[in-house]
């Protein structure tokens, strides 16, 4: 692993639509979840940003980073990101993961390794990457580049193509995201 400084992304630029109201101003510990998801990632990074659609209101004390590029969903957030600081690690963390926690957070930074582009939580049943709860390390910039130059968009495509460092949560739950309100009642029933 190399000396870069980490730096935090919380992505909320996402229309939150099929959840019908915007899903980083639930609350799932006490405070809005970008809140909390900005708190939980400055314990850990020099810097932390918040991922936004221009125009959409992020106060200044989260600070926003607005998409910088003409696609839709979460790699606009991450390029966007490694456009403003090219040099740093970043570690995002979606606003739609309510189980992400500080034991999350140190098994992900934990298993960093300079060799690889990223590194991510394996999802126990389908074997697939999860692309929002990763640290993307500096290398990763000119591959996303080069990746969305070629009309992709899916991080997680991107992190199977580029053989990230896959590791398992030890907890399921860790990689859960809560995208309508069936699901949000599911989990708050539990």
């Amino acid at each position: 692993m190399d000396n870069a400084s980490l730096y935090g992304l919380v992505l909320c630029g996402g229309q939150s639509s099929r959840m019908g109201h915007d899903k980083a101003l639930l609350q799932y510990h006490g405070l809005p979840q970008r809140e909390y998801v900005f708190a939980l990632l400055q314990s850990y990074c020099e810097r932390v940003f918040t991922s936004c659609r221009p125009g959409q209101h992020i106060p200044a004390e989260l600070n926003p980073l607005d998409d910088m590029l003409a696609i839709k969903g979460p790699m606009n957030g991450i390029l966007s990101a490694f456009r403003k600081h090219p040099e740093c690690a970043w570690l995002v963390v979606a606003v739609d993961m309510p189980f992400v926690d500080a034991r999350a957070v140190k098994a992900l930074l934990a298993a960093r390794d300079g060799t690889v582009p990223a590194v991510c939580f394996r999802n126990p049943e389908n074997r697939l990457p999860e692309p929002l709860c990763t640290v993307w390390e500096p290398s990763a910039y000119r591959l996303l580049e080069d990746f969305v130059g070629r009309g992709e968009v899916s991080p997680r495509r991107f992190l199977v193509e580029y053989n990230a460092l896959c590791i398992a949560p030890y907890d399921a739950r860790v990689i859960l995201n809560v995208n309508t309100p069936e699901e949000r009642e599911r989990l708050l029933g539990q």
